[in-house]
């Protein structure tokens, strides 16, 4: 089976490095004025994000398209 590939961001905010409250906080004060349908990438290095990424969109009725995306990237 082939995963449909996403579709291209409207939107990227990148939390790497940060906590999911602090990049909780960047996410809504980006999309606070943006209108239905657009299409947001985050990024996300908490462990925690796979969990509160979807809790916090389902809280605040933000559609996600797709689950969440874990890659776990060593340098």
């Amino acid at each position: 089976m082939t995963e449909t590939p996403a579709p291209p961001a409207d939107i990227t905010v990148d939390g790497t490095g940060l906590l999911c409250v602090t990049l909780l906080l960047r996410l809504r004060a980006r999309i606070a004025d943006t209108a239905a349908g657009t299409v947001v990438h985050v990024i996300a290095t908490d462990p925690a994000a796979p969990l509160d990424l979807p809790a916090w969109c389902h809280m605040t009725a933000s559609l996600t398209q797709r689950p969440v995306t874990v890659r776990w990237l060593r340098s």
